[in-house]
């Protein structure tokens, strides 16, 4: 095949495919046809997307079901490994707190004075050489009720079980090089929080001024503490965590956890959190470090959605429960980061949530949590009192113990006749409502969350018993041994018998040992005592339950990438299929609308030649479908159009044709009339009936035709309307009726139009010798006023016209005749002038009152459009308007001299500056009265 014949071939192609093009691109055929086709693959798409984010939603819901188990499994973990990480911590602040209280709690103890025969040793044995050595005093500081705290053998105990923990939770037992070492790292940070906090409160302290090197360096001093702290506590929970990685890695994988897909790390939250990312304390790297999520050490997206969910956890605690998520590529692989708050004490935390998920629907529980509060109000009420008063026992000499007080006594009965009613007020529902289970897990959260939260806060526990929760609800006789619990903390702390607990107080919670002693606990029970279940603020009890117990993040990495393969997978496929379909849907569409686009074009073909004029169409009728219908209404609208052609075509030759437009749109309302805003025009040829005489008739038409039309062109030019025809005269309307912008200006341009327009006629009759010679001299007045006036159809409902009426229409009539006088062409109103002053140059020619009329009209002649006016016309203007003034301000002498003066700048004389020097002599002659106010009254129209 020949070169010449491969391109003809792609040429006739390129044809065929234009006219394909061609067949589909035009016409309401293809409009119809990609119309169908584009709906049915949107509408495909749509789904195809709605069902990928649904799908992509269901795989997230499931990855996150499948690591659900394990993450609760790995929750439970972390607890026990924090457990232990803040019994190791607490180890070392018990043992700072114990000497540091013990130290401040000195100045509280007793000395005893007491005399004693002085002995001596002799071989071994003590005499008094029967009291001949006479007799010494004998001083002893006595411990009182305040100045007793915890003893270190809470510190031994709560090491030996720390220990023992440690030892059951790995292989093999923990050498003492392990222990001394993770006892040394405790100590650090607990020595470096110390010194972040000690800074801290230095820092903030407002009393207190630095000089800006001085503070610099304890901001560095700071950030390296925190650093410390954090690296610290880091090192405490991974050294844990490897301990436990040995023993719970059995029973991950019995759980189901696919550490090629999930990876489930955990992160404190330190008091002194800086902005840093803080390191995992616990991560499954540690069970499985050769996958390939094992190997994603950071991220910067990740570590953002990380400290986002931090501090969303940190600001909202009580409603967040789902964190800031991530998604991102990372070697080929689609990874999503899924985070969740981690909480301590699970029994207390479990029932501050149950009061937050009810807050918005308490039901029958409305009206005991309104009882709780005012018995909430009360506690407020007691706690300041009980506070002073234990201050006024401290530091009495001796110091007094509380449960030797009768007035510290008689506080606390009202204190717990007040928790009392409390706990009664729910028993007293719980008969009353007969709560089913679910109101009475509920209620139990309602009424135990403080004292769950008491044991919680002043018990170091040696591990964390997840059960705990579901125990209290197990029986009766568990509800009761745990509230027996919560009733001999209260009563340890009311009776203020001791400052530490006893042994029987002691032997009720094995699992723990008290971190507190009464009088921190005191201060505890207060702050969760005098929290309101709910309130409009932040200061509620679950909130601070919530707070309190929060102590870090669960982050799980998913590997989605098989996943998100699979969806786009399917999207690719339905899009494909959307694509299919719509192109068959636009050939399927182009052929069944064939038939439909020929009668539309047989209507489009008749329609066409209606636009171009022919009204004699007849429209060929479509059938008994809706073409049917359509072409039955076009005739009778070709109908109508011939009708309305014939009256506008009357209309038009007597009304103008504005005034016809807004009479077919709405010609009630035009018959109703308006009042509203205008500008009225009046103009007369001056001397035009002695004109008319000396014309022959066909002559009088001509010139009248020529000059009418003339004018009314530029009338019209300057969206005026024509009002009518009163012989040479013209009445025209601007603003009615439709609105015209800068009505009155356009009056005034159209006005010095005519005028040149008048004077253009005349040179072309002069040269032509048309008329009569008093043709080429003729002049017109023009008179202008704008404001309100009445318009509309006015007449009998037989005959009636558009027009205008009202004082500002006779004012612009008595204008058009006042310029006789003047001598002016166009004479203007003063309410023009306001308007038009900064377009036009003007002369303020007089002040009158128009007969019948009180109003003073200053009268303006319009002279040219501002700028066009010559240099004489300027200098006649001033002259004449100072003398103007000086005629208004009784200045006769020097008005007469000033009008003399416009008169020889013009040349001529002028018919204004005539009647102002007449008055002028006049007044000379016969001065005006005292009230004179320099207006002339008019005495004709």
């Amino acid at each position: 095949m020949s070169l010449r014949s491969i391109l003809e071939s792609i040429q006739k192609l390129v044809i065929l495919l234009k006219q394909i093009w061609l067949i589909l691109s035009s016409g309401i055929r293809a409009k119809l046809a990609w119309f169908t086709g584009v709906l049915i693959a949107i509408t495909i798409l749509a789904l195809s997307l709605l069902t990928v984010k649904q799908q992509t939603e269901i795989l997230t819901e499931s990855y996150e079901k499948q690591a659900a188990v394990s993450r609760n499994f790995i929750a439970s973990l972390v607890l026990e490994i924090e457990n232990i990480s803040q019994n190791l911590i607490r180890i070392e602040e018990f043992r700072n707190r114990i000497a540091k209280q013990r130290e401040e709690l000195k100045k509280y103890r007793t000395q005893t004075v007491t005399e004693e025969q002085k002995s001596v040793s002799l071989f071994g044995f003590k005499t008094n050489l029967f009291g001949t050595l006479g007799k010494e005093t004998i001083k002893k500081n006595v411990d009182t009720f305040y100045s007793t705290y915890l003893t270190g053998n809470e510190v031994s105990i709560l090491e030996k079980k720390t220990s023992d923990q440690l030892d059951q939770a790995g292989k093999h037992p923990l050498s003492d090089y392990e222990w001394r070492s993770l006892q040394a790292i405790a100590k650090t940070f607990v020595e470096a929080e110390a010194t972040s906090l000690s800074i801290l409160s230095q820092l903030r302290d407002p009393n207190r001024k630095f000089q800006v090197s001085e503070r610099s360096k304890l901001e560095t001093k700071l950030l390296t503490s925190e650093k410390t702290a954090q690296k610290s506590r880091s090192q405490i929970d991974q050294t844990i965590a490897k301990i436990f990685a040995s023993t719970r890695k059995r029973k991950l994988e019995e759980l189901g956890l696919d550490t090629n897909l999930f990876r489930i790390q955990t992160f404190p939250i330190l008091s002194n959190n800086t902005n840093e990312v803080p390191e995992a304390s616990f991560d499954t790297k540690i069970i499985d470090p050769n996958t390939i999520l094992s190997k994603l050490d950071s991220h910067e997206k990740l570590n953002k959605a990380l400290k986002e969910s931090i501090a969303s956890f940190t600001k909202s605690i009580v409603s967040a429960n789902i964190g800031s998520t991530a998604a991102i590529t990372w070697n080929e692989r689609e990874i999503q980061s899924l985070h969740a708050p981690l909480f301590k004490n699970p029994s207390s935390t479990k029932r501050a949530q149950n009061l937050y998920l009810i807050r918005s629907n308490l039901g029958i529980f409305h009206q005991v949590v309104k009882e709780d509060l005012e018995i909430t109000k009360t506690i407020q009420s007691i706690i300041p009192k009980l506070r002073g008063r234990i201050g006024s026992l401290r530091k009495a000499k001796p110091p007094i113990p509380p449960y030797k007080d009768s007035e510290f006594k008689k506080l606390y009965v009202i204190y717990n006749d007040a928790i009392e009613k409390r706990n009664q007020s729910f028993e007293l529902l719980a008969l009353e409502q007969k709560i089913l289970n679910e109101d009475f897990e509920i209620k139990e959260s309602l009424r135990s969350t403080r004292d769950s939260a008491l044991e919680d806060r002043i018990l170091l526990k040696f591990k964390t018993d997840l059960s705990e929760y579901d125990k209290y609800y197990a029986n009766d006789e568990d509800l009761k041994f745990y509230r027996s619990r919560w009733k001999a903390i209260r009563q340890w702390i009311s009776e203020a018998n001791s400052e530490t607990p006893k042994e029987p107080l002691k032997k009720l919670f094995p699992d723990g040992t008290f971190a507190h002693s009464r009088s921190e606990a005191e201060e505890i029970l207060w702050k969760l005592d005098s929290l309101p279940l709910y309130g409009e603020d932040n200061q509620t009890l679950s909130r601070e339950v919530l707070a309190s117990n929060f102590s870090g993040l669960i982050r799980t990495l998913v590997d989605r990438t098989e996943g998100i393969h699979e969806i786009e997978r399917n999207r690719n496929q339905v899009i494909f299929s959307a694509i299919s379909i719509c192109f068959f849907s636009i050939l399927l569409a182009v052929f069944i609308s064939g038939v439909v686009v020929q009668k539309i074009k047989q209507i489009i073909s008749s329609a066409e030649d209606v636009g171009r004029g022919n009204l004699a169409v007849v429209f060929e009728h479509g059938g008994n479908d809706e073409f049917g219908n359509l072409t039955v209404s076009l005739n009778q609208m070709v109908s109508g159009l011939r009708e309305r052609d014939k009256m506008r075509g009357v209309l038009g030759n007597m009304v103008d044709p504005v005034v016809v437009g807004e009479a077919l749109k709405d010609l009630d309302a035009l018959k109703r009339g308006s009042e509203k805003v205008i500008t009225a025009f009046f103009s007369d040829i001056a001397g035009f009936s002695s004109i008319s005489e000396k014309l022959k008739p066909y002559e009088l038409a001509s010139l009248l035709n020529e000059y009418l039309s003339a004018m009314t062109t530029i009338l019209k030019r300057y969206e005026g309307v024509l009002d009518k025809y009163i012989g040479d005269a013209i009445v025209g309307i601007f603003n009615a009726p439709v609105d015209v912008e800068e009505h009155c200006l356009k009056a005034v341009y159209a006005s010095l139009e005519m005028r040149t327009r008048l004077e253009e006629l005349k040179k072309v009759w002069r040269e032509k010798q048309q008329y009569v010679p008093d043709v080429y001299s003729m002049s017109f007045r023009i008179g202008l006023n704008t404001g309100m006036s009445k318009v509309g159809f006015m007449g009998t409902e037989a005959l009636a016209s558009y027009t205008m009426m009202g004082d500002t229409v006779n004012l612009a009539a008595r204008l058009e005749a006042a310029g006789k006088d003047y001598g002016v062409c166009i004479l203007a109103s003063d309410a023009v002038y306001e308007i038009v002053k900064e377009k036009v140059f003007a002369r303020k020619l007089d002040l009158v009152r128009v007969k019948g009329k009180s109003t003073v009209v200053v009268l303006y002649e319009i002279i040219s459009k501002l700028g066009d006016e010559s240099d004489e016309d300027r200098e006649f203007v001033n002259y004449y308007e100072e003398g103007l003034f000086a005629y208004i301000n009784r200045y006769w002498n020097d008005a007469i001299q000033k009008l003399k003066l416009a008169e020889n700048v013009r040349g001529k004389k002028d018919h204004a500056c005539t009647i102002l020097h007449d008055r002028c002599q006049a007044y000379l002659e016969s001065p005006p009265p005292s009230d004179w106010d320099g207006v002339f009254t008019r005495t004709h129209k």
